[in-house]
């Protein structure tokens, strides 16, 4: 039941963070200020781990986490935000940890020629569906910008699919790497922000500002990544992983909830691609962020079950 309860946490944050972040980057927040509260306040989170674990934290671990904040850090984060100003809350979804599963696939093969199975290629491919249906939606509509929101998270889903290949690679912790990679960025954004920003951080509406660093650092950065860790150890990968099916659909209806973004009937059909498209690839055992590679390993889910 904890694990079960874990899971259920993981999906509903994965859900809501696009509906937070949308709601904050067309109101009072720029991009590169959820950026800074994401890494800012996820760091201090992170640092007491990172404290405890140093002398057990090699050289190896230190330097891979530079290449490891490109993909799953700030490079990632921004192209998720930055998205987030042009495209609705359930594209994000979909198109973000919806299509992981493909990506993994695809460069999986393509990078380390890794071979996967049928069920993970059926996945994939619907999954890449439900791609297309989400790029012809937002590029029949005149004069809209949502395409290129919807190509930052498509590109911020291959960012994301690298980080998972090379952790499994490399054999770092998931827990480890978080940790690593979330000081990494908030070494680099933190500084840049200060230096950079027009007013400071704390001129937006206390109210807004608390639940942005509830939800960027907090939520998003720290609680959802123990949940996953959680629910991975008690339910094993398959089931843990396949429960990222409901993130598409579950966004959809908070965005239609909370933004009043209601999908085309287009885009409702590309939701349910992709869902499907994860449902039967996680089957196989994708596990990470939420896909994993098809080749034969001895360690679970990236390390998942066993943080640090």
């Amino acid at each position: 039941m904890s694990g079960y309860l874990s899971a259920a946490l993981a999906v509903l944050i994965a859900a809501s963070y696009p509906v937070a972040t949308r709601a904050a980057v067309t109101g009072s927040f720029s991009p590169q200020e959820l950026v800074t509260l994401r890494f800012g306040v996820g760091a201090l989170l992170f640092l007491p781990y990172l404290l405890a674990r140093w002398p057990a934290i090699g050289r190896d671990a230190w330097l891979r986490g530079v290449p490891l904040t490109l993909f799953q850090g700030a490079g990632m984060a921004a192209l998720v935000i930055c998205g987030l100003q042009f495209a609705p809350a359930s594209h994000q979804a979909a198109l973000g940890p919806g299509i992981v599963p493909a990506w993994v696939a695809l460069l999986g093969f393509v990078l380390f020629a890794r071979r996967p199975s049928g069920r993970i290629v059926a996945g994939a491919l619907l999954c890449v569906l439900g791609v297309a249906g989400f790029l012809w939606a937002s590029g029949a509509r005149a004069g809209s910008s949502a395409l290129l929101g919807d190509l930052m998270f498509v590109a911020a889903a291959a960012l994301a699919a690298l980080y998972v290949l090379q952790l499994r690679r490399w054999g770092v912790g998931a827990m480890q790497a978080a940790a690593i990679v979330t000081v990494y960025s908030a070494a680099l954004v933190v500084p840049w922000h200060l230096w950079s920003a027009a007013e400071p951080l704390w001129r937006a509406p206390p109210l807004e500002l608390a639940w942005q660093i509830l939800w960027q650092g907090v939520l998003t950065a720290c609680v959802s990544f123990v949940a996953l860790n959680h629910a991975v150890a008690r339910l094993g990968v398959e089931r843990a992983a396949a429960l990222v099916a409901l993130v598409p659909a579950l966004s959809a209806v908070l965005g239609a909830l909370f933004l009043g973004e209601l999908p085309s009937a287009a885009e409702l059909a590309a939701i349910v691609a992709v869902s499907a498209g994860v449902s039967i690839a996680a089957a196989r055992g994708y596990g990470g962020s939420p896909a994993s590679t098809s080749a034969p390993t001895s360690r679970a889910a990236c390390g998942l079950s066993r943080p640090g």
